[in-house]
């Protein structure tokens, strides 16, 4: 199953339907499902409000390889970090939490663009990762890609990370990032509250069973 994030918006492409799907509007089931996919793309070109899809397809790897042909891929890399208090690393870009993540450069491994990303957003040094965790894929317009072609897809790759140092985080504001915070457990609930829906399902996911 592949779910990717665009605006307030989410498609969906499976072999089965989930509970988890019950939001989900739009229910299309193949062999319609290729020229579905096709409409949805022109509907995100055309900057209009893209309805919450499900599609059902058996052959959802085929699918997706083409969903994602249609859009300019940028991978990206990010970390949820936990220090040895047991609080979690947050930056708030822009007015909205988030975690520290970033572009993968060339030649480099998804796990070391996280390392990294984590390290400069933050101002730490010494962030290791404990494990891979589930990836999330966003569609953004970019101003720096022609505007023909201005539509970006992006997977993003997180880690779960460990920090046993005692530096004080320090925001990098070149990129925008307002405040670096350990966020406590029983805190989280305000970082929820303003964040983006795809890093809001990840926690979800992931919190309860660290």
């Amino acid at each position: 199953m592949y779910k990717v994030f665009f605006n307030d918006s989410t498609i969906e492409l499976s072999s089965e339907v989930k509970k988890s799907s019950n939001n989900n509007i739009v229910q299309i089931i193949e062999p319609e499902c290729y020229s579905f996919v096709d409409q949805l793309v022109c509907i995100i070109k055309s900057g209009s409000k893209v309805p919450n899809s499900l599609v059902l397809t058996q052959e959802v790897n085929t699918l997706w390889d083409h969903f994602r042909s249609q859009f300019v891929e940028i991978p990206a890399a990010g970390g949820l970090v936990q220090n040895k208090d047991g609080y979690f690393l947050f930056i708030r870009r822009l007015g909205v939490w988030d975690l520290p993540k970033g572009k993968v450069e060339k030649k480099e491994t998804s796990g070391n663009a996280a390392i990294r990303e984590v390290e400069e957003e933050c101002g730490l040094s010494g962030v290791k990762i404990i494990k891979p965790l589930d990836s999330t894929f966003h569609i953004y317009k970019s101003p720096y890609l022609p505007v023909s072609g201005n539509l970006v897809l992006k997977e993003t790759k997180w880690f779960l990370m460990n920090y046993s140092g005692s530096e004080t985080p320090v925001p990098q504001t070149e990129e925008d990032i307002e405040e670096v915070r350990w966020v406590q457990l029983s805190e989280l609930d305000k970082v929820m509250e303003n964040t983006y829906s795809s890093l809001r399902e990840l926690l979800q996911k992931t919190l309860p069973l660290i």
